[in-house]
């Protein structure tokens, strides 16, 4: 990737990555890593993606950025309510803190279609939702991998000493 590029991308996201509200998240897991990460991953993807197929790459990375944008654990309560109704919690965060136009609204409310039932009316809002599946994915992968890798390596061990 070109300096260039991602020093786009970070001008994109900068008012967002440096608000204390959105800096929260870190304080929270979501798939395993802190939901700041999950969220500035996604846009990152989204912002390569929507800039490839010539699309509304502010917006798209904007809601992509704030996604996400809630400071509470989602295991909380439960989780499966909480799947359907965060993207309402995160818009009402993004317009609060920020402002949206129709487009980042849709793209935030809708990102975890078919949990929330309503498609995105949007290209980038379907872009969004595919990379945020996409990214949490692989998140929840890595981070499992993280989790069990002393598990696994103190078993191989055990293993190594009993062939000898």
């Amino acid at each position: 990737m070109a300096k260039k590029e991602i020093a786009q991308f970070d001008k994109l996201v900068e008012e967002y990555t440096k608000h204390p509200k959105v800096l929260e998240m870190k304080k929270y897991k979501h798939h395993g890593i802190e939901r700041f990460d999950h969220c500035k991953r996604v846009a990152y993807f989204t912002y390569h993606v929507t800039k490839l197929l010539h699309l509304n790459v502010e917006s798209a990375t904007k809601a992509a950025m704030l996604h996400d944008f809630f400071t509470d654990e989602v295991m909380d309560e439960g989780a499966i309510s909480k799947l359907r109704w965060h993207p309402e919690i995160a818009a009402e965060n993004a317009r609060e803190y920020f402002g949206l136009n129709d487009m980042e609204e849709d793209i935030i409310m809708r990102h975890m279609f078919p949990i929330t039932f309503i498609p995105p009316r949007y290209l980038e809002g379907w872009i969004v939702d595919i990379i945020d599946d996409l990214t949490s994915i692989y998140e929840r992968g890595y981070s499992m991998k993280k989790q069990f890798a002393p598990a696994m390596n103190a078993f191989v061990l055990f293993i190594l000493t009993i062939i000898k």
